[in-house]
């Protein structure tokens, strides 16, 4: 047994004092007074985070954290201009021989410059073939040894793709790393990469969105005792009637992995001008793009038939609108979630509460591109605001909770991002912010009797931040420390 002592315990709903946790095979066993301690104490580990917080464990429902391990890499994010961009591709080039060179998370609404490259621009630097993946993933862009090389394996004509600009949308970049696959001994140790910096963050559970091939990774992983957080995956770019014969249902698998549902895109990006909305918007002036088939209803009742989980999608309010008209004339939202949910009309936020969908809200995103001046407000203009309308979500009764989509996979940044949203009125408390990072969290997968919670019974996931909610302390799965936090 372990007694975990603290300052301070959030138990998912409030702070609490006066209490330490008692663990025992991994399991909560109770919450024990201080003055039970000394007893306690005589047979029991004690471990002892002095003025820490201890919470449930971070669940973050939006994740990718194969592509983040394999980007860490090749990330451009940190760059403020093309010309540092160049310099660093050049460089890597000349370290690297490779058939091609991926490059990705540029964010050019960040950059000293603000201006997409082209096809143009990364030909003078270099003639092997480069592609760019902005930050979104919804965009990207090629040189032209690198389109030339694409167009062997992709009839271009069937792709959203610009021939002169060498621009990408959706399927492309979204897919490269399907398209040009690493081996498999890279993808895992990327994977275990990403697993420790998510780990080091605070986040004990993931609703992961991959490929079946990182499905079966992530199984090898665990029956070799490498899996140490908790997956509930999610498979895009699939269809129900893949799983028909299979008996594979929502749920399949143990506390550790566990197969949960299908991934669609309704829509795109903000910042790769493709999420849809009502109104012209951005540099092109286009509504963005609908990227669900025609006839989907009959594909999702499938889904429905086989007991799969389905996660859209959704960012502009348009789309979001679109597939909460889709659900409803399906009839019950109750296996349905929405990935983002950025723009919604105060009437949609209703219609999703009545069909009880449920939300994954990515709050990162206000604290990256949500503020004045930023990306969405260059984008959207006084429609920005409108972003992420958290306050509305709860006095509507709506069943959200957060997520990072791996934008960081930080739930602390989350956290610093609901208390700057640009409508004072909007804005989240710290105890409101923990409770949708946690609690919250494990409705979205039936597990709210096991997750989410320092309760009796529950699974001893916790998290250890400073009183300040900055660093991480420290990481517990199943009643051991895995990690030592951020900054160890």
């Amino acid at each position: 047994m372990k007694l975990l002592k603290s300052a301070k315990i959030f138990d998912g709903e409030n702070f609490v004092e006066g209490y330490s946790i008692l663990v025992n095979r991994g399991v909560i066993e109770d919450l024990v007074p201080k003055e039970d301690e000394p007893y306690i104490s005589k047979i029991a580990e004690v471990m002892d985070f002095g003025d820490g917080i201890v919470a449930p464990g971070f669940i973050d429902t939006h994740t990718h954290m194969l592509n983040y391990g394999i980007n860490q890499e090749t990330s451009i994010e940190k760059f403020e201009t093309f010309k540092e961009i160049s310099e660093f591709i050049k460089e890597f080039i000349s370290q690297n021989d490779l058939p091609y060179y991926i490059f990705t998370d540029f964010d050019e609404s960040r950059w000293k410059d603000v201006k997409t490259p082209t096809r143009s621009d990364l030909d003078k630097v270099s003639e092997k073939p480069i592609f760019l993946r902005r930050i979104c993933g919804h965009m990207g862009i090629g040189n032209t040894s690198f389109i030339k090389l694409l167009s062997e394996k992709v009839d271009l004509n069937a792709v959203k793709y610009d021939a002169e600009t060498g621009i990408f949308l959706e399927e492309i970049p979204l897919k490269i790393h399907s398209i040009f696959p690493y081996s498999e001994d890279f993808q895992e140790q990327a994977l275990l990469k990403a697993q420790d910096i998510f780990l080091k963050n605070g986040i004990t559970t993931i609703h992961e969105i991959g490929t079946y091939r990182e499905l079966r990774l992530l199984q090898k992983l665990r029956r070799e005792g490498k899996l140490r957080i908790r997956v509930r995956f999610y498979i895009s770019d699939t269809t129900p009637y893949n799983f028909e014969y299979t008996g594979i249902e929502s749920g399949l698998g143990d506390q550790l992995l566990k197969f949960q549902g299908l991934k669609y895109f309704a829509d795109g990006s903000v910042g790769s001008e493709s999420a849809l909305f009502s109104f012209p918007y951005g540099r092109r002036k286009s509504q963005g793009l609908w990227l669900l088939k025609e006839n989907i209803e009959e594909e999702f009742k499938k889904a429905l038939e086989l007991n799969l989980q389905i996660a859209i999608h959704a960012i502009g309010n348009l789309a979001i609108k679109r597939v909460l008209n889709i659900i409803k004339e399906i009839g019950s939202g109750e296996s349905f979630r929405i990935e983002h949910f950025e723009f919604p009309e105060d009437e949609d936020i209703e219609k999703a509460k009545n069909l009880k969908v449920k939300i994954s809200v990515q709050p990162n995103f206000i604290y990256n591109w949500g503020q004045e001046n930023g990306m969405y407000e260059s984008k959207l203009g006084k429609f920005f605001v409108r972003n992420n309308p958290l306050k509305k979500f709860i006095k509507a009764g709506l069943e959200f909770a957060f997520g990072t989509d791996a934008m960081p996979p930080s739930p602390i940044i989350g956290i610093k991002g609901v208390t700057l949203h640009p409508l004072c009125e909007e804005r989240l408390t710290i105890e409101e912010a923990l409770k949708y990072y946690t609690k919250k969290c494990a409705v979205l997968t039936q597990e709210e009797n096991l997750l989410g919670e320092i309760k009796r019974g529950y699974l001893a996931d916790l998290v250890i931040v400073d009183n300040n909610l900055e660093e991480i302390k420290a990481t517990i799965v199943n009643g051991e420390v895995l990690s030592c936090g951020r900054n160890n």
